[in-house]
Formats: structure tokens, sequence, C-alpha cells
């Protein structure tokens, strides 16, 4: 279980052990670490998968649906204290009406905590590369505590994760309208500042013949689709530690995934590293005392590094 689970489960902890809903709870690894501590919880998803990874947990249950609030009250047995969606909201395409039917479910005093990758921190960063198809929208802080204000809630808490690359903001339901607070405004700037860190990640790339790419999840399939015919060519492998997509192939491509032994970057003369959140300690542990050739950073904006 990841540091960031434990610590998150602790804080959700502080301040209610009642009944909790997970909305979307994917490997399950929050409920887990909740579910001894909570009177009972619940789980919706059109998955059977939660039922699968939860059967040991004594006071969960699973209901197997997509979310509707109204629905959803037709299989409850108890009065919901606690809300939780992570890295769900920015995946749907009509987020008013979903946080409605969510916060429709609560009553005053209850809970909400919602989990989202920063708008502000990838356009500050111009990670242009978050901006994939799987994503409906995004948002930050102010954008969710306006539309959460609209709805009779407030915010308690924030925080933020991988250098304030996700974040994690706790609501209270209290039927009051919170003040509108101001937003951030882009505009076509933007667009322009996106597109020429593209134009400076190809320019970096042109030199080298053999590219690997460090990390082979969403943010890898989504930076390949920006980059030109050419520059794909270059890259012989993506490297990843999960066993899973070991022998895989990235999307729609012949860039096979190797594990994250370092024999597999042998002939690399460059590494462009696509992992955002675990950037940093991935360079530092794997890369920097054992890798001889070029790496190019992408977290904080594209960067150029000898070794």
């Amino acid at each position: 279980m990841s540091s960031h689970i434990l610590r998150l489960s602790e804080k959700i902890k502080s301040y209610t052990a009642g009944v909790g809903l997970e909305i979307a709870p994917g490997a399950c690894d929050l409920v887990k670490a909740l579910a001894g501590d909570f009177e009972f919880f619940y789980t919706i998803d059109p998955s059977h998968t939660p039922q699968k990874l939860l059967i040991s947990e004594r006071n969960v249950r699973h209901i197997r649906a997509l979310f509707n609030g109204e629905k959803v009250k037709d299989n409850l047995n108890h009065k919901i204290d606690f809300v939780i969606f992570r890295h769900l909201i920015e995946h749907i395409d009509t987020p008013r009406e979903f946080l409605e039917s969510v916060v429709g479910l609560l009553e005053n005093e209850a809970m909400l905590y919602i989990e989202t990758p920063n708008a502000e921190e990838i356009f500050e960063s111009k990670r242009f590369y978050e901006i994939r198809h799987e994503h409906c929208n995004y948002f930050d802080k102010v954008a969710l505590c306006n539309a959460l204000a609209l709805l009779g809630c407030e915010l308690v808490e924030s925080v933020e994760y991988y250098e304030r690359q996700w974040i994690g903001l706790f609501f209270k339901k209290t039927g009051k309208m919170p003040k509108q607070l101001p937003i951030l405004l882009y505009d076509e700037s933007l667009t322009k500042a996106l597109n020429l860190e593209i134009v400076k990640l190809e320019e970096l790339l042109k030199p080298f013949e053999n590219v690997a790419l460090y990390g082979a999840g969403g943010h890898a399939n989504s930076l390949i689709t920006y980059l030109s015919e050419t520059s794909c060519r270059k890259i012989k492998c993506a490297i990843d530690k999960d066993e899973r997509r070991v022998g895989t192939y990235l999307q729609n491509s012949n860039i096979i995934i190797k594990n994250n032994d370092m024999q597999n970057l042998q002939g690399i003369e460059c590494v462009l590293m696509c992992m955002p959140c675990y950037e940093g300690v991935v360079f530092e542990k794997e890369l920097k005392n054992h890798f001889k050739g070029k790496v190019i950073l992408s977290a904080k904006g594209i960067q150029y590094l000898s070794l």
C-alpha cells in the first residue's frame, strides 16, 4: 500500500469513522485502509473487480452499477457520512450533474473528498501530455470550490500531492452557499506555451537515434501522440517496473515495454522521462548514478541533463 494512501486514510479517519462510500474505488487500496476503522463501507462501480478485491472485508458492500444518487439510495442501509471519489471527475463529461447527484445523497454535516489532477500546476509546468483523450475536463481548487459552493458545500481542508500535481479537497455539506472565489482565466497564450514545449522537445530529440521512454502508463501513451513520426521512430522501448505492462506495447505503436533493469538501456543515447509524479525519485534512484547519456525531464517543463 502506497505512502500516499496511508497518509490519506489517516486524514479521512480524523474526520469520521462512520459510514463511507467510495465511487469508482479502482484497486480498492483506500477502502482496505479505511474499512477496519469505519462502521460500514460501500463501494460503487459497474465492474465486478471491487467485489473480488474486497471479499475478505466483512463490513464492506459493493454496489455494481454506474453512480446515480437516487438509485444508490435504494441500495443503502445506512446514512452516508463520507463520500470519496479520486481521479474520477476529470473523466465525467457532465461534472455538474454528477456533483449534484453526489451532494444530494448527503445530509448536512456529511463530508466529501475529491482528488483530481491540479490544472493550475499542469499549465504552470506546461505539461502538454496531460491533455489527453480520456479526460473530459480539468479543474483547479477554485473551480471545484465554486461548483460545490453552489451545492451548499464549503471547503474544510485542501491538500496537495506530488509537488502540487494532484489536489485533494475536503468539503462539508452545510446547506449554506459560501461566497464565490475569483477564477483564473486562460487565453491563447497557454496554447502557444504548450506548443512551444512540444517544439522544444522535438529539437532536443533530433540528434539521437536510440531513445527510451521512462514510464509506460497513460502519460507515455499520451506523449507519443504529440511527437512527430520521426521522433517516435527513435523510441526503441519504454521502461516500466509494473510487470503487468512488461512485454506489451504502448498503444498503437511498436514500442515495447521492458522492465527497469539497467541492461535494457544498453545502446540508449537519451532517456525521456514521462512519469511526472515519480520523476524526481526515479531519476535519483535509478538513473543518476547508473545511466550514462542524456536525460530529458518533463514533470516541471522540458529540461535537458547530461549524465
